[in-house]
């Protein structure tokens, strides 16, 4: 297994997801849920979740079992090829590379703000449909996080959940190697990004800041409740 797969999965950000991803791997055949769900010591409903998700990541396939006998054909997964997993991880940095490049040589009042504002398009082709508000504040709050952390996941940055989930450490940029000078638009993207999956996830969460990363430490994205955020919005944090 490569470096490069191996980068890739670390995307998933999850242990018991890696490990299913794994399994399928070594495997190399399609298997049924009750099946992976034995080999990794989960239930079988948390483990259909976790393929789910899997799939929907574009990290596994899902098909019907063909049957000659009597009885409801299962559903089987697969893991997908790693060249079709390479492109899920070059597909999250063209989107960047796009938004960098659209109005170059075109004046515009704020780059950064630009970019932020293209990041919240970006989060509208991320193949979710979102969600309502359910008039549950918690019960929205806990699917807006849930959502967050999932498409952060799926697009390599690593989060890590802190202080009662309204601050994220992002431990790894997948654009990281673009010039530090740069750095401010693509935060600003990121920013953006962020805005677009709380806004099409509907509930009290909003953006509070993005402060990019130090020598060697994460970026930090702080999250507050809707009716505690201050009129002034969200910003971007010099480090």
């Amino acid at each position: 297994m490569g470096d490069h797969q191996l980068r890739v999965m670390r995307v998933l950000a999850c242990e018991s997801r890696m490990q299913i991803l794994q399994l399928l791997q070594e495997r190399q055949r399609a298997l049924p849920v009750d099946e992976v769900a034995a080999a990794v010591g989960l239930h079988v409903n948390t483990t259909r979740e976790h393929l789910d998700r899997l799939v929907a990541s574009g990290f596994v396939e899902r098909s019907t079992e063909h049957r000659t006998t009597r009885g409801r054909p299962r559903m089987l997964y697969r893991s997908i090829d790693s060249a079709a997993v390479a492109a899920i991880d070059s597909k999250a940095r063209a989107h960047l590379v796009s938004l960098l490049l659209e109005g170059y040589g075109q004046p515009m009042e704020s780059p950064v703000t630009a970019a932020e504002m293209a990041g919240v398009a970006w989060a509208a082709e991320l193949g979710c449909p979102g969600s309502e508000a359910t008039g549950d504040p918690e019960r929205d709050y806990a699917a807006q996080v849930d959502a967050l952390v999932r498409h952060l996941e799926e697009l390599g940055f690593e989060p890590e959940r802190l202080d009662d989930d309204e601050v994220l450490a992002l431990h790894h940029c997948p654009f990281a190697d673009i010039s530090s000078d740069r750095r401010g638009v693509i935060c600003g993207a990121h920013l953006g990004l962020v805005r677009g999956i709380l806004e099409r996830h509907q509930g009290p969460l909003k953006v509070e800041a993005l402060a990019p990363r130090g020598e060697g430490t994460a970026c930090t994205l702080r999250l507050r409740r809707e009716e505690a955020v201050a009129e002034a919005g969200s910003e971007l944090v010099d480090a």
